[in-house]
């Protein structure tokens, strides 16, 4: 499936912050790749939560990868 990008304007504070921890390196490569590691954490807390139901992953499985995995 491929990936499309979300139009999202942060703050520059939130830009610093996220920039801070793409140094360190803990969650992820670059500001996207740190931002996508708090996204699928926030996601799957949801999904725990019962805030969401779980999807079937079968159902978006078409082997293509996430073009955008590198910043």
């Amino acid at each position: 499936m491929r990936s499309t990008r979300a139009d999202l304007r942060l703050p520059p504070i939130i830009h610093a912050y996220l920039e801070e921890l793409a140094k360190i390196g803990v969650y992820g490569k670059g500001k996207s790749g740190v931002m996508r590691r708090f996204i699928e954490q926030g996601v799957q807390k949801a999904i725990e939560g019962r805030v969401i139901p779980p999807k079937n992953v079968t159902d978006f499985e078409d082997g293509e990868e996430n073009e955008d995995e590198a910043e």
